[in-house]
């Protein structure tokens, strides 16, 4: 279903609500209808109908449930990945923000049901802090990461959504990138991409990433201890991951400018 409203005299978020129950979308698009800055263009009862109807509307902002009959709202993120440019997601959902935190999902934001004015506002809020406006507007607006927003990493059939505040590092690899987790558990974990690290380095926020040399991005919250190994090079230490990088004395004294370390 597809709504039409009148032109605005200032751009409005164009947002679709996809939910598999009715009357959770006409609570939630009643509770939109508060606020100006959104349009409600479209509503989907599950993942096929909400792809269908991105293509043809080309929404801001995704209001999307996950659970779902056949599909969970999760069944959606990999479908999006294609679409430029991406538009936000807006988990809406029963459970409570541990398990929000279990599923590690990709989200600018989350809403549990029942949804409460006061929770909603932030979430508007925060979607017009980072930029999102009308599609016509560039990817690279509107991609733009925060520290503590959800990210989307996929690599083959894996996909799993994280903070950016959890991304040890970022390194090339030719087309793709290897993205390096960090893990409290003392377990290693890489994800390749295809995507080129460019794109990460103009969507991470810069006041946590610092890029390293043209091949590598380090999160500095991350960064253990920098070692000396010879004349030539240095290892770096990256809280949760046992193997270290190797760092050029460039790539060493660049980083220990932003955080004015000092060479053990």
């Amino acid at each position: 279903m597809i709504r039409n409203s009148e032109q605005p005299t200032t751009p409005r978020l164009r947002a679709i609500l996809v939910d598999d129950e009715p009357l959770a979308r006409i609570h939630l698009a009643t509770r939109l209808k508060a606020y100006s800055e959104i349009e409600i263009v479209g509503e989907a009862g599950d993942v096929p109908g909400a792809f269908q109807l991105i293509k043809e509307v080309t929404p801001d902002v995704i209001f999307l449930d996950i659970q779902m009959p056949k599909h969970s709202g999760f069944f959606l993120l990999p479908l999006l990945e294609n679409i430029d440019p991406q538009p936000a997601v807006v988990f809406v959902t029963a459970f409570d923000n541990y398990a929000i935190k279990a599923f590690e999902a990709n989200a600018l934001d989350y809403l549990t049901k029942p949804i409460s004015p006061e929770r909603l506002t932030k979430t508007i809020q925060r979607l017009i802090k980072k930029g999102y406006r009308p599609t016509l507007q560039s990817s690279v607006e509107t991609n733009q990461l925060e520290i503590e927003d959800l990210v989307f990493l996929r690599d083959g059939a894996l996909s799993m959504m994280m903070k950016v505040s959890e991304i040890a590092a970022i390194a090339a690899a030719g087309d793709y990138t290897r993205i390096l987790l960090t893990d409290d558990r003392g377990k290693e974990r890489k994800l390749f991409m295809k995507q080129p690290l460019s794109n990460w380095e103009g969507r991470l926020p810069a006041e946590l990433f610092c890029k390293v040399s043209r091949s590598l991005l380090v999160n500095t919250k991350a960064v253990c201890r920098l070692v000396k190994r010879d004349q030539t090079s240095s290892e770096l230490y990256l809280h949760g991951l046992k193997t270290p990088i190797t760092l050029t004395n460039l790539e060493s004294k660049r980083l220990r400018k932003v955080l004015k370390l000092v060479v053990q």
